[in-house]
């Protein structure tokens, strides 16, 4: 056996899907045995690996054993002379295997080669190529020194950036992404150190080849795209704390004296600098903005009031008292920014409806709050003027928001993506329709791009595969589709670094699968039911606080409105049980549909929003419903009751 291929999956399973696609065509013409070691994933993927790739070798564990030891099961049954330890969400180029085992034997003196890494955008991935983190090497790193002086040997060591990325060197450590070794180096070094769960265990791999004797490379005659960071984010405070344990497990090991106690002081810094950062990038990312509202109407409420008891109240009466500023203008602001919340004001892209909605309800609820409370009734004016201040404040803050983050104003944002597919006919016409009637992306699908032109119903060809710049370019595209039948994994990879600097999106369609894959993103089609978005713990107890909100404001307003319901009695019987959770405000029209998740009875359905809903077909109301299931949202809950919240006690949920 020439080639022992190790893959850890862990919840991975699509990534894993495209990852051993690659591999068995990478493996064609090599004497190759390939295992998937899987840490006891909930997403279905033992039994997946076992019906679609049953050529695989699967270890199924039944606990998550980490990186390290998930590895060392396979490695130990391993028959192959070289050893690759690959991550499952990569894709290898087709003659990828092939040029390391040949770069290999042409250099008996290398014990470890890794290769040029690439991200779902097309961009190189900088920990391709690394150096061992000595405390100086560390200390640049952590304090950002090294991405001042990226090209300086002396600042520069812990990515290597002063050395081409198109070029093969000797290097220090390897990615753990894609490392491979000779099995004798790995019987004379060990294997993967199991102290370390993730993170740190490459870094420790690939210095001890090094103390052996070995040469470690950086190969840069192929490449792989790696996803990355499917499971953990690198911002998080659980990836800091794991990253930098995993460092001090280093230092203990590798270190000695002085050294390793410098060393340990760098890192226990690190950890206080670098989780107090990810803790206030998490503050401010999810409550910067509220904070800002909430501010930004404290202070036009306050503003209103004043130009309003100076113009129009005290000409005729005394000012306003000090309870205003104390009590009603941060109620008036703390209404504003909840509602604006419920309403998916605070969801990106930002959409002005949702700011108009939110903004229109907070008028609605102040107003109805001033009519039961005389004692904060001050102005219908104040609270007026208000209302438009708190729309354009939180207009503004959400357009400089996007402006800063994304280089454009939120109200330019597409909801439709200009989407080109590429591939030959046959394979763009399944992947159309994936995208049309099944996944329903929501995307103006421009064109497709293949070597020649052929005929596809109600889709342009546009042009050749060397036409594809100038396509983006004229487009303003945001997404190009590869269908990875028609290409090949070098292919691909090659236009996406290509076109990587024109800021467009990549997605790859694998061959005859029902789903795309992009960075951080899996589209799924047949609607599988673990991708519903209503399933979402956050979405469910945003969905349950509106059902208490709305059914509060329907109850305050009920004896001014009742008789606009056809059953004020049986409404006002349904909004009580609402209150004390028994229903939902809105729900599935069928809530037998075995399709569907389980959600308690609603007052109102999605079919309330149509226009004509009494004249829709049972194949017309299962489609909405599974919409509604597959899209959810606050805003989508709001518009529907805000259409027809009337016809709430026109049906018996009770």
């Amino acid at each position: 056996m020439l080639l022992s291929i190790v893959i850890v999956n862990y919840n991975v399973k699509h990534f894993l899907a495209q990852t051993l696609n690659s591999v068995q065509k990478a493996i064609q013409n090599i004497e190759a045995e390939v295992f998937v070691v899987d840490n006891n994933s909930v997403d279905g993927s033992t039994a997946f690996v076992q019906e679609k790739f049953p050529w695989v070798k699967l270890i199924a564990s039944t606990e998550n054993l980490g990186f390290s030891k998930g590895n060392n099961l396979a490695i130990r049954r391993a028959l192959g002379e070289y050893v690759l330890l690959l991550n499952p969400d990569t894709v290898v180029e087709e003659d990828t295997f092939q040029k390391i085992l040949d770069y290999l034997d042409k250099n008996p003196d290398v014990g470890a080669l890794g290769v040029r890494m690439i991200n779902g955008e097309g961009k190189f991935l900088p920990e391709s190529k690394r150096s061992i983190p000595t405390p100086w090497v560390a200390f640049n790193k952590i304090f950002g020194l090294s991405k001042l002086f990226p090209k300086s040997k002396r600042f520069g060591k812990y990515h290597l950036t002063y050395l081409p990325e198109n070029q093969t060197n000797d290097v220090e450590v390897l990615s753990g992404a894609f490392m491979m070794l000779r099995k004798k180096v790995l019987d004379e070094v060990g294997l993967l150190d199991e102290d370390y769960f993730m993170y740190g265990e490459d870094i420790d791999l690939s210095y001890r080849v090094l103390k052996a004797g070995y040469r470690v490379v950086y190969f840069a005659d192929t490449r792989i795209i790696h996803y990355k960071g499917e499971s953990t984010k690198k911002g998080s405070l659980n990836y800091v704390v794991v990253f930098y344990q995993a460092m001090l497990i280093f230092a203990r090991k590798h270190f000695s004296g002085g050294r390793q106690s410098v060393f340990l002081g760098i890192i226990q810094a690190a950890v206080f600098i670098r989780a107090a950062l990810a803790i206030f990038r998490r503050v401010i990312s999810s409550i910067g903005l509220a904070v800002a509202d909430f501010t930004g109407f404290l202070l036009i409420a306050l503003l209103v009031k004043d130009i309003w008891e100076y113009f129009v109240h005290l000409p005729n009466g005394i000012p306003y008292p000090a309870v205003f500023s104390t009590i009603v203008a941060p109620l008036y602001a703390f209404i504003f920014t909840a509602l604006l919340y419920l309403t998916g004001g605070y969801r990106r892209p930002y959409q002005l409806r949702s700011i108009t909605f939110g903004v229109l309800l907070g008028f609605i609820g102040i107003a109805t709050l001033s009519f039961l409370f005389p004692d904060i009734n001050f102005s219908r004016g104040i609270v007026f003027f208000t209302a438009i201040g708190a729309f354009m404040s939180s207009s503004l803050f959400r357009m400089l928001d996007s402006y800063f983050r994304f280089g454009v104003p939120f109200f330019t944002e597409k909801v439709h993506q200009k989407v080109v597919l590429v591939g030959d006919a046959q394979e763009v016409q399944r992947v159309w329709q994936l995208l049309k009637y099944d996944i329903k992306y929501p995307a103006d699908i421009i064109g497709w791009v293949h070597t020649e032109s052929q005929t596809i119903p109600a889709l342009e060809w546009l042009g050749n595969l060397a036409q594809l710049p100038e396509i983006c370019r004229f487009y303003n595209l945001d997404d190009l589709i590869f269908c990875n039948k028609s290409l090949t994994a070098q292919q691909i990879m090659e236009w996406m670094q290509v076109l990587a600097p024109m800021g467009v999106n990549y997605k790859i369609a694998p061959a005859d699968g029902n789903y795309l894959i992009g960075p951080n993103i899996i589209l799924m089609g047949n609607h599988s039911y673990e991708y519903f978005r209503i399933n979402n713990q956050v979405i469910s107890l945003q969905k349950k606080i509106f059902d208490l909100v709305a059914g509060l404001i329907l109850l305050c307003l009920f004896p001014a409105i009742f008789w606009v319901f056809q059953s004020p009695q049986l409404a006002l019987k349904q909004l009580f049980f609402t209150l004390i959770g028994r229903f939902h405000i809105v729900s599935f029209t069928n809530l037998n549909n075995p399709k569907l998740p389980k959600l308690k009875p609603g007052l109102l359905t999605p079919a309330v929003a149509s226009s004509f809903p009494n004249r829709l077909t049972q194949q017309e109301l299962d489609d909405l419903d599974l919409d509604y299931a597959l899209h959810y949202s606050l805003g989508l809950d709001c518009r529907i009751f805000a259409k027809g919240f009337r016809h709430i006690g026109d049906r018996s949920v009770l």
